[in-house]
């Protein structure tokens, strides 16, 4: 007596055709019940037409979610996405920055201003020829920058971010020759320790000169301690310097505005005063400080002179990119014995649900501060 261990149905032939009739139907069913979902979330939003997308309201991730897989399952979707990127707003027309502080950070032929004198002008440039120890083959590092620049040129109209005039004075003008200096230096400085100090030293010097031009008049220092031999000051007695900074690029239309400390969207609420302005450090981080934790702080610049350079550089997959107020706070810092890192992020104030759009305008500066 022989156990049968095997299960074939006698009528296998009939069962497998059973069982692809049945597998066709359940396809058959989900692609239709699939089909009348994504026609019903087609008609709630208005997607795809993109006639009709600027007349919808936003959609919310579940409902991408839900399209992207019903789509997936019906027709299937493409690498690049199934939405295009929507077109940018309008960019606002180009603001004119003014003196005293525009020459420190560029100027038209790279060297010299009227208004100051040739040895606190363009600092980038001046630093970029010290690091690579160019000073006497200046114009092979100008003509590189030059070539750049009119090579950008179009890249950076197409944008709309459109000069007026060819002056770095000129918003959009100042934004694509900064790109075009920051390229060319690194191409000269591939070595990411030296491009640290090339950045630091632009922002000592801007700092430096500033102060020696009177246009920054407050101490870093305004309290302090002596400790372990060195004199060190406190975050909160640094704040009226950092203001001055802010203030001064604000001034001379380096931007927009900014904000010193973190969006508080309870503040209205609150019965405490926000931790922004001059009320962004209290006693707490001073002590903080002083016994060796760290105190993070962030910046934003709205609509730097070079976010246009910084995103483009960004987007070729690097981040050395042209960022001066950061380096000149962390200079300011120094001088009161505190080391600043940081990192920049930008910042769309926009939700947009198409991961295509990003249309950012803000710059924002992660601080750590720590004890030197």
């Amino acid at each position: 007596d022989k156990i049968n261990t095997k299960c074939d149905s006698p009528n296998k032939e009939d069962d497998n055709k059973a069982l692809s009739s049945s597998v066709n139907n359940r396809r058959a069913f989900l692609q239709s019940t699939g089909g009348i979902l994504l026609a019903t979330t087609t008609t709630m939003t208005g997607i795809p037409n993109p006639a009709n997308a600027a007349a919808t309201n936003a959609k919310g991730a579940a409902e991408y979610d839900m399209e992207y897989y019903l789509r997936d399952l019906l027709k299937g979707n493409k690498r690049e996405g199934n939405l295009p990127a929507s077109a940018p707003p309008p960019i606002p027309p180009p603001r004119t920055l003014s003196e005293p502080l525009l020459s420190l950070l560029l100027t038209d032929d790279f060297t010299t201003s009227s208004s100051s004198s040739s040895s606190s002008t363009c600092i980038p440039y001046r630093e970029l020829l010290s690091i690579t120890k160019k000073q006497n083959d200046a114009s092979s590092i100008q003509e590189s920058i030059e070539n750049i620049r009119t090579k950008s040129k179009a890249a950076f109209a197409s944008s709309q971010r459109v000069w007026n005039v060819e002056k770095v004075s000129d918003q959009y003008y100042f934004d694509v020759t900064s790109y075009a200096l920051w390229k060319t230096a690194a191409d000269t400085i591939p070595d990411y320790t030296q491009r640290d100090v090339f950045v630091r030293n632009i922002g000592r010097r801007i700092y430096k000169d500033a102060k020696s031009m009177g246009l920054i008049t407050k101490d870093a220092v305004t309290k302090g301690s002596s400790i372990d031999g060195g004199t060190y000051g406190s975050l909160t007695g640094t704040v009226p310097a950092v203001m001055e900074v802010l203030n001064l690029f604000n001034d001379t239309q380096f931007c927009s505005s900014f904000r010193l400390g973190a969006e508080d969207k309870d503040a209205a609420s609150s019965s405490l005063p926000p931790r922004t302005g001059y009320n962004v450090f209290d006693t707490y981080d001073d002590e903080d400080l002083m016994s060796g934790s760290s105190v993070n702080v962030l910046i934003s610049i709205f609509n730097p002179a070079t976010l246009g350079a910084s995103l483009q550089i960004t987007g070729e997959g690097s981040r050395f990119s042209p960022e001066f107020v950061g380096t000149t706070l962390a200079a300011l810092w120094e001088e009161a014995g505190i080391y600043a890192s940081y990192e920049t992020y930008f910042v769309d104030p926009v939700y947009r649900p198409n991961p295509k759009d990003f249309f950012p305008d803000e710059q924002l500066l992660q601080f750590t501060l720590t004890k030197k």
